[in-house]
């Protein structure tokens, strides 16, 4: 394809499109426009005298206007660097944000935000909560507090609902299973909760290779359960 560009950054190949490379004002645009002279490896690719560590994510930027750097806060300031080097002015207004890891536990407002959140945990288990606005009561909120001590094992998502219902997914992210905990006019909130308290412990400790007891009948979802 003519519109091919092999990139040869110190010493790693990376593969992209022209119209990628200039899609915004930088390092890239000019040398493709001014056709300034540009030193190649013995393969024909454009040779780059950088470390190539970040380059991926450049790239990503570059293809879509916006990266995620929640997961980058370590290596912000190399990520920077590279992006003053490529003239990347909108990269280099990320970084100046500094954007930190997500805070857990996370009060969600859309379910998207909820998504999101489970995929970018680094835990072995993350429970998300939708919790009703009315009918709280002292059991719940004690109860709520127990499934909290797990602290720095387990990730907490937040999101409020306009009824009496509570509910809670327990993502084990080690094995892939879903785990989907209501309450009902038959089963109280503080009752889930401690049955979630076990399936938890279960992800958490359990030897089997399937990582947690099975759901309740019909109850055992992806992602998209939300």
């Amino acid at each position: 394809m003519a519109d091919t560009v092999k990139l040869d950054v110190g010493g790693t190949v990376f593969k992209t499109t022209k119209s990628t490379l200039t899609k915004f004002d930088g390092f890239f645009r000019t040398m493709f426009e001014t056709l300034t002279p540009v030193p190649k490896d013995d393969s024909g690719a454009i040779f780059i005298d950088r470390d190539p560590t970040h380059f991926r994510l450049i790239l990503n930027f570059m293809r879509d206007g916006h990266v995620d750097l929640r997961k980058y806060s370590e290596d912000m300031t190399e990520i920077q660097k590279e992006a003053q080097y490529y003239l990347l002015g909108g990269l280099m207004e990320l970084c100046a944000s500094k954007p930190e890891s997500q805070k857990m536990p996370y009060f969600a407002e859309t379910y998207e935000d909820m998504a999101r959140t489970v995929a970018s945990s680094t835990k072995k288990v993350v429970c998300t909560v939708f919790f009703g606005t009315t009918h709280r009561n002292h059991n719940t909120e004690c109860s709520m507090k127990a499934i909290m001590l797990y602290g720095d094992k387990v990730d907490f998502c937040f999101r409020e609902r306009e009824d009496a219902l509570t509910r809670i997914i327990i993502h084990n992210k080690t094995t892939n299973q879903v785990f989907d905990e209501y309450s009902s006019s038959n089963i109280l909130a503080h009752d889930i909760i401690k049955r979630c308290i076990s399936i938890i412990d279960t992800c958490l400790f359990s030897t089997s290779p399937f990582g947690a007891p099975p759901a309740r009948a019909g109850r055992a979802m992806g992602f998209h359960g939300f």
